[in-house]
């Protein structure tokens, strides 16, 4: 016993200092007193019913984040329950998330620098708070970060069966989030000689198998509402939140998230003709509106990378202690800027990494390229905080694991030293 605890210390004290801010995060925001509700875990709770109870899809929420929320219901849970059975989980994927961060990290440094940069993603607040919600956040987050675990280990074996489940995995978090659609499209793309070359070997199943499930998820949407779609909430993103806003510019009128008209007239609708109304209106304002469709995004982007954990100014303080305010307002400040901190440090050292590395190290390069394409996407939804940003913290922290004391970062700053 005592062999294994020195051979995996690391891991058993990143775990000891998890569950540790976990407990201080409820001492210090009340949170097992909460009875918040984030508005979209209700549709998630939807989709996961709807799949349990009468084996239908949700037009918004896909399967996989379904079955990761509605599998308590298969042993007698009860909807409501879902609410709080959802907490373990994320609490569950968020340490696994830990584990990863830190093996990823080890690769490229030291484990004591590995060690260190893990207890800083265990610290930021947005994804602890996160544990706390029935969302796809922590769900998502591990996905992608088994993604690399295991895309990490093809690119230092060259085996092939990892590659396979990397993919897969990637796939398969569409039907988490469907945004992650277009980076699994571009990921694919950059394989596509491997995957050519492999396309009979048993391997290939599990791509085979995930890309059947995304195919499933899109007939059955279109047998139920009318469209082949992973899901319809892209349509309600760009309709309600960046074009809403540009048509606000537009008109000189302030934009509101909350009572807004287009809003609901477009929930008035069947998705189909949501998703027919928000074409529609996204053709008209790339020919009409394109300069206050950039400002939109841009003040998205800004709002979004400026801001912290939303959710956090909405807590009450159910033990009316004295001192609740000052805490609840320091720690929505912290979240603030780490999300600020990290945004800068996602853009700079992707763009930096991309740059160095592009020749050399793909998984880096992919890495850079998820974290752009993640804070990129953000623009395209307001007044979400740190929420799409938290996403690409660990993605900067591996990147900053990856450039210390590096000999192509060291070389890069003396380049620029001469010139």
């Amino acid at each position: 016993m005592k062999n294994v605890f020195l051979k995996y210390k690391y891991y058993f004290l990143l775990l000891f200092v998890a569950f540790t801010w976990l407990l201080l995060l409820d001492f210090l925001l009340q949170l097992k007193h909460q009875t918040i509700i984030f508005p979209d875990a209700t549709t998630y709770n939807e989709a996961a019913t709807n799949l349990f109870y009468h084996l239908r899809g949700h037009c918004y929420r896909p399967i996989l984040k379904a079955v990761i929320s509605g599998f308590p219901l298969v042993f007698g849970a009860s909807a409501t329950d879902l609410y709080t059975i959802s907490i373990f989980t994320n609490i569950v994927f968020w340490l696994c998330s830990i584990l990863i961060v830190f093996s990823l990290i080890k690769k490229y440094t030291s484990n004591k620098v590995a060690f260190y940069l893990a207890v800083v993603y265990i610290l930021f607040i947005g994804i602890g708070i996160y544990n706390f919600q029935l969302l796809a956040e922590i769900p998502y987050l591990l996905s992608l970060l088994l993604f690399l675990f295991f895309l990490k280990k093809y690119n230092d074996t060259l085996c092939f069966k990892w590659l396979s489940i990397a993919l897969s995995i990637l796939i398969l978090s569409m039907l988490i989030k469907p945004g992650s659609k277009f980076i699994a499209i571009i990921v694919l793309g950059y394989y596509i000689i491997p995957l050519i070359l492999n396309f009979k070997t048993k391997a290939m199943l599990l791509i085979y198998a995930s890309v059947l499930m995304c195919l499933l998820q899109g007939f059955g949407l279109k047998h139920q509402f009318g469209n082949f779609t992973i899901s319809y909430i892209d349509s309600v993103t760009f309709h309600n939140y960046l074009f809403s806003k540009a048509d606000c510019y537009r008109n000189n009128v302030e934009y509101t998230q909350i009572n807004n008209p287009r809003a609901n007239y477009f929930f008035s609708l069947e998705v189909k003709q949501q998703k027919e109304v928000a074409n529609k209106d996204i053709k008209e304002q790339l020919f009409n509106n394109k300069i206050n469709i950039g400002k939109a995004y841009l003040h998205n982007l800004f709002w979004n990378s400026a801001t912290g954990t939303i959710i956090i100014p909405l807590y009450d303080n159910k033990l009316n202690k004295s001192n609740f305010e000052t805490i609840k307002s320091s720690l929505y400040v912290i979240s603030k800027y780490q999300n600020r901190i990290m945004t800068v440090l996602g853009l700079f050292l992707s763009m930096l990494a991309i740059i160095l590395y592009y020749k050399k190290d793909s998984f880096i390069v992919i890495i850079s390229l998820l974290t752009l394409y993640i804070i990129g996407i953000s623009g395209i939804s307001s007044n979400q905080g740190d929420r799409f940003h938290l996403i690409t913290y660990p993605f900067t922290l591996i990147l900053i694991g990856c450039i210390y004391k590096s000999k192509e970062f060291k070389q890069f700053f003396e380049q620029l030293r001469i010139k």
